[in-house]
């Protein structure tokens, strides 16, 4: 059985990624900060206490894991869309140099990691309120953090997958998945349930290696 190393299993689209995964027939590794916010109990889920900024946890975590996935956030969400100026946390740069350290250090080569339309070379993509809002508030610093981890996935010579959702909703049924690449899709939506699926089934296939596709849902 091949096991998952999954940060964010406590968020909304972690937890989907989570319970898709195990339904799957994957086991997994949750590396979380408050355990006690993870109810989900399974037999091939293995919880670890820590943080993917810290260089030892990482490492404790990662034991006997075959892949990664990052379904972190930058920022809390509060704090992304408020002008209030404060220093950036790097939390995504930081967690994914980690990552591609000890993934070298154990031998792994495939990492998914969730980022968003208007990163990189998708932001002419993004509508023009989301690039005001990226200007104006703190969604500056969270699309810097995907940028830089971004970055760094494209020089480590691993199978890494990027994937840019458009606007996250929480739906319960999901539709066809739409994957784009140098222009927006639509409709500029897609359930995170969707979003979870396309993370996990993206660590088998050599459809998206290296690749940072836009993902919406039709």
């Amino acid at each position: 059985m091949k096991r998952i190393l999954l940060y964010g299993a406590t968020g909304r689209t972690g937890h989907l990624a989570l319970t898709y995964a195990l339904n799957q027939g994957y086991a997994v590794t949750a590396l979380v900060r408050n355990p006690a916010k993870l109810t989900l109990q399974s037999p091939h889920l293995a919880v670890v206490d820590g943080l993917p900024t810290n260089l030892a946890d990482v490492r404790r975590a990662m034991q006997g894991c075959d892949y990664v996935i990052s379904t972190l956030s930058a920022l809390p969400e509060a704090d992304s869309f408020s002008r209030r100026k404060i220093a950036p946390p790097h939390t995504l740069e930081t967690t994914m140099r980690h990552t591609i350290t000890v993934m070298g250090e154990l031998g792994l080569r495939r990492v998914v990691t969730l980022s968003s339309i208007g990163v990189g070379d998708s932001h002419s993509f993004a509508p023009w309120y989301m690039r005001l809002m990226i200007r104006l508030t703190n969604f500056r610093l969270v699309f810097a953090d995907h940028q830089a981890q971004e970055t760094l996935l494209r020089q480590s010579g691993l199978e890494w997958v990027i994937a840019r959702p458009v606007a996250l909703n929480d739906k319960e049924t999901t539709r066809q998945l739409v994957v784009r690449y140098g222009q927006r899709p639509t409709p500029f939506t897609i359930s995170r349930r969707q979003l979870a699926k396309f993370m996990v089934d993206a660590l088998v296939g050599d459809d998206f290696v290296r690749q940072a596709p836009l993902l919406a849902e039709g």
